[in-house]
């Protein structure tokens, strides 16, 4: 006998929870079973399913008690008896006595009993206790937001449907929470349709944690509002999920009603404790919520009990979204401003406490503390920011930026600190003047050091907060501020390190100075770093040595246990040791940096020594680890946005698989889409040192010889003053040279160019003897010169100048043909009018046309403004369609 009602609604997804279900009332020591969780949680529709599907465990029947009008405990036994079912009789005998006496009757059939909303009836739960004792096949299974808390109870607590969250490679349609959603929709437009607003679908089942219940009220509005709508009203007013449908039971028809229920149920101090844990964003530590809300232990586990909080694997507690917008509402009615300043003290305080360790050996396990708690500082710097404690803000801005910068959270902390600047205006009292320079310092510093383009005048505010700074004789704030100066004045000549002394380099040399006479070894580090960069790697002053700085910078760095220090400090020796032309350094640099990295966390600095190091591999051959290297850099990149990574890993990819396997389409395509993306960086011109290497590699394989050409001073630009002897870069020119000569009949020409490629250092030119295209090429020459002649030319080549052999391949680049067409203009272009033409074909924005040509920005435009007079045209996209119908490119 199975009496259980047939819904009306199909039944989605909840396939682990079933099968658990099911396992868990085969195994035959179980035979309590509560299903808990929040209403509408879906718990009633699963324990149906549940029995349904897993009957024939109960031969003798599965019988169905729903719970939820009952009012009195003494209702509870009547209504077990009803379902079972069980007919009281008139006599002597009390119907409890009647009833237990049916039981011993079937005390072995294998019966299952689901009992459906017990939350409000547990002071009634030992007749559970009594009926399982007077038993030995029947189970029970129930369902309740709240356990039992009898010893013979099995506990599953329900949460919401599969939503989309973070995980990749799954279709928003694929989940059961969308699934559910639309379902619900279609009944009310047959035609719905999920792609028209697929992100305000999938907000909305974030938004309510997959609740069923939610899931279906929210649908509901579909007549009036669309999804996107709906989670923007959902985020506002909770009150929008309700529903003017009929038979739905009347608790059912809002999650307001829901909620209030629930709320009914509560003691009063735990209502209390509830509504004060509702300050908290992203979840919270037991020690968080004594502190801020009072909770105690047994409070927290009644909550826990009530399933208004649950417990996750990592220790943490957290409140469903809904439920936590539910007690916010009560807080506010109540009064929040106490309980918003605990908050605001626990969570800015924490920052302040966690600097020192931030800067010392503690630095990961502070980072993390951070990253887990971003929520929360999140929300409690809004909130200081609301009741302006300007104190709280400034003690707290140190280790924001220090975690922004060492977790690549620019765009979230510079929000934050825009924020506090915009709402805090200079103040005419001194020190709220100086505690809002601090901040605006620190999101100078960020700005310059996330890439971060802001149309405001930099310049004029750090030299503000550094005359601050001196008004109040901090020399803490003075050093730092002079340490940003001085990367402003790097980043306003485009981020081009000269190697000879600059203003960038006084600033670093005078903060510096501050940090040692206060005996700051963190702050010391960094200033030394940037110094290192500002003046010769090299220097008869071994004491004024670039090289010599980078140790003493990294050595005050492990001192004190500054990991992520040491790890940018060994990633800058990787390209200071390539500056150097030491690209065995180069390689043992970039690996140990990438350890580092990858420990540290830090996206930014994994992607540069992912770069780094493929780029060392690529160079001596080692092709398949480079193109694993540079997929792993594709991953990253595009899992942080990081357009530079993204444009530099598609330009590698797209070298190594012409050269592993001559893949020339599938490499066209992956540059054509690097090309497509906006190339952002001004510092570390080491990591920009393959830019377009892909490119040319195409352009030759597919005998395009004079695109190719057109590439090859983009393979030095970065490098200082051309570095055309570098053999990384140099043999890569050769070589496609070489292809293209030989393309123009000049075959002696081509093997002496050969010849110089192949005498470079193997570590530069390992990837030659792996590109067929070469092998065929040398085949080529042999066959067509002779022997003799091609091993003259051959050796003539390799005892050639590799920089004046570059220089001249370089300064004779097309120029005939360019200068030919370029006389059918009215008005030619001038030779470096040509050159900028040329680079902005290759897609070049004016920034890194000015580093390429050792220009200032604004002379580029100039040239720039020249070339669309000239051809006639006011963009670039004309530009370069006139330039190729002129042949100037």
């Amino acid at each position: 006998m199975h009496h259980i009602e047939p819904t009306p609604t199909s039944f989605l997804g909840r396939a682990q929870e079933i099968a658990e279900v099911g396992t868990v009332l085969a195994d035959p020591s179980c035979r309590l079973l509560t299903l808990v969780g929040p209403g509408g949680i879906g718990k009633t529709r699963l324990a149906m399913e549940a029995a349904s599907l897993h009957r024939a465990f109960f031969p003798d029947g599965v019988f169905w008690v729903s719970l939820a009008q009952l009012s009195w405990i003494d209702d509870l036994l009547p209504a077990i008896a009803e379902a079972m079912p069980f007919h009281f009789q008139q006599g002597s005998r009390s119907p409890r006595e009647q009833f237990f006496a049916y039981l011993h009757e079937k005390q072995t059939k294998q019966v299952l009993l689901v009992l459906d909303n017990v939350e409000h009836l547990l002071d009634g739960v030992d007749l559970l206790t009594d009926i399982l004792a007077a038993t030995t096949g029947l189970k029970i299974l129930a369902t309740s937001r709240e356990v039992l808390n009898l010893q013979e109870e099995w506990i599953r607590p329900i949460t919401g449907l599969a939503y989309p969250d973070q995980e990749e490679g799954k279709a928003a349609g694929d989940y059961s929470a969308v699934q559910l959603f639309v379902g619900r929709a279609r009944r009310i437009h047959g035609d719905f349709d999920l792609i028209e607003d697929e992100q305000g679908v999938v907000d909305i089942c974030q938004l309510v944690e997959g609740m069923p219940l939610a899931l279906e009220l929210a649908a509901g509005w579909l007549g009036t509002l669309r999804p996107t709508d709906i989670a923007q009203e959902i985020q506002r007013n909770l009150d929008l999920l309700a529903t003017r449908v009929r038979n739905l039971p009347e608790r059912h028809r809002s999650m307001r009603s829901v909620f209030d229920h629930s709320w009914q149920l509560m003691r009063e101090t735990d209502r209390e404790v509830f509504q004060k844990l509702s300050v908290f964003r992203g979840g919270f530590t037991r020690g968080a919520a004594e502190s801020v809300a009072g909770a105690s232990l047994p409070t927290l586990a009644k909550l826990i009990d009530q399933s208004l909080v649950r417990r996750t694997t990592s220790g943490r507690y957290e409140i469903h979204e809904l439920l936590r917008q539910y007690g916010a509402e009560r807080l506010g009615a109540a009064g929040q401003a106490a309980v918003q300043q605990v908050y605001i003290d626990y969570y800015l305080g924490l920052l302040h406490r966690l600097e020192s360790d931030i800067k010392a050996h503690q630095q990961v396990a502070a980072l993390d503390a951070i990253s887990t708690d971003f929520e929360n500082v999140r929300h409690a710097w809004h909130l200081a920011l609301q009741q302006r404690h300007v104190v709280m803000l400034s003690l707290a801005v140190e280790s924001l930026r220090l975690f922004a910068d060492m977790r690549g959270r620019y765009h979230e902390i510079v929000a934050l600190l825009q924020a506090a600047v915009e709402q805090f205006p200079p103040s005419p009292t001194e020190v709220q003047h100086f505690l809002f320079s601090r901040i605006q310092a620190r999101l100078i510093h960020l700005i310059l050091l996330g890439s971060l383009h802001r149309e405001q005048d930099l310049r004029v505010q750090i030299d503000t907060c550094l005359a601050t700074a001196r008004a109040r004789q901090d020399q803490a704030e003075i050093g730092f501020c002079l340490l940003v100066s001085g990367i402003l004045a790097v980043w306003e000549v485009n981020g081009k390190h000269s190697h000879f002394p600059t203003r960038a380099a006084t600033l670093f040399q005078e903060s510096t100075a501050v940090f040692e006479a206060l005996g700051d070894p963190f702050c010391l580090a960094e200033a030394l770093n940037w110094l290192a960069w500002e003046i010769p790697l090299t220097s008869d002053d071994v004491h004024l040595s670039g090289q010599v700085l980078l140790k003493q910078s990294l050595d005050l760095r492990r001192a004190i246990g500054d990991r992520h220090g040491v790890a940018w400090i060994t990633l800058n020796l990787s390209c200071a040791s390539l500056d150097q032309l030491n690209y065995l350094a180069y390689e043992v640099y970039a690996r140990e940096a990438l350890v580092l990295m990858r420990e540290m966390r830090s996206a930014k600095g994994t992607l540069q020594a992912l770069f780094n190091l493929a780029q060392a591999t690529l160079l001596k051959g080692e092709l398949e680890e480079a193109l694993a290297l540079a997929e792993q850099m594709r991953d990253l990149a595009h899992e942080i946005d990081n357009l530079d990574g993204a444009r530099l890993a598609a330009d590698l990819r797209a070298f190594v698989l012409c050269v592993m396997d001559e893949s020339y389409a599938e490499s066209a395509a992956l540059t054509q889409t690097g090309r497509s993306i906006p190339l952002e960086l001004f510092f570390g011109n080491q990591y920009n040192l393959g830019k377009c290497w892909g490119q040319a590699v195409v352009d030759c394989g597919q005998s395009k010889y004079e695109d190719a050409r057109l590439s090859y001073a983009t393979f030095f630009w970065g490098r200082s003053n051309y570095r055309c002897d570098d053999p990384g870069p140099a043999t890569l020119c050769l070589v496609l040279e070489a292809a293209a000569l030989a393309h123009e009949g000049m075959l002696e020409a081509a093997a002496e160019l050969l010849g110089l490629a192949f005498q470079q250092p193997s570590r530069a030119s390992g990837w030659l003897r792996r590109w067929p295209l070469v092998a065929r090429l040398r085949d080529g020459l042999r066959c067509k010169l002779g022997e003799e002649v091609y091993r003259a030319a051959w050796e003539r080549g390799a005892a050639q100048d590799l920089e004046a052999t570059v220089r001249s391949i370089l300064g004779n680049m097309g120029k005939t043909a360019r200068k030919s067409a370029n006389h059918t203009l009215l008005e030619p272009l001038s030779e470096r009018e040509l050159e900028v033409l040329t680079l902005i074909a290759q897609g070049l924005s004016n920034r890194e046309i000015a580093q390429c040509l050792v220009l200032s920005v604004g002379t580029v435009k100039v040239h720039t403004r020249n070339i669309y007079s000239k051809l006639g045209v006011s963009s670039r996209t004309q530009a370069l369609a006139q330039a190729t119908k002129f042949k100037l490119l």
